[in-house]
């Protein structure tokens, strides 16, 4: 995909679409399907729209906490699927892969959970000062996908 033409849905789209190998760990799947349903729900949120069908490299024109948590999801996924070997036997290295993907897995979830005034609110406000009061609700599905990370 050439980040400079995709836009953020075919992004998306890819990301949930990789074929999982067979020989992959349950829980390794488990997690790549979590964070696959989680992604899809986040890039197809109402706060997202302005973002969506712009290139993946062009400055999202609404830097929203749903769009922060896509982006950090997204790339929650792209290191399970590039660093960490999906049988979880791998070198050391790949468990320490597995690791620092958990630790964001975990992350994302506090994130997402840690309801008004958040967290994730206040990093949003922190580098987007424009995002001051502005936050937009994530919705019950959205919780509900987090709760099970």
């Amino acid at each position: 995909m050439d980040p400079h033409r995709s836009t953020r849905e075919d992004v998306t789209k890819n990301a949930i679409s990789v074929p999982l190998p067979s020989e992959a760990s349950s829980e390794w799947s488990g997690e790549v399907k979590k964070l696959r349903e989680l992604l899809d729900k986040l890039a197809h949120h109402p706060a997202m729209a302005p973002n969506l069908h712009q290139t993946y490299m062009t400055p999202a024109a609404d830097k929203n906490k749903v769009y922060f948590m896509w982006d950090f999801v997204g790339r929650t996924l792209g290191m399970l699927y590039n660093e960490v070997d999906p049988e979880l036997k791998g070198p050391y290295k790949d468990q320490k892969a597995w690791q620092e993907v958990k630790g964001r897995i975990l992350f994302a979830k506090q994130l997402i959970l840690d309801t008004k005034p958040g967290m994730l609110d206040k990093m949003t406000e922190a580098t987007y000062p424009e995002q001051k009061g502005e936050h937009p609700e994530l919705g019950e599905e959205i919780l509900e996908l987090a709760r099970r990370l």
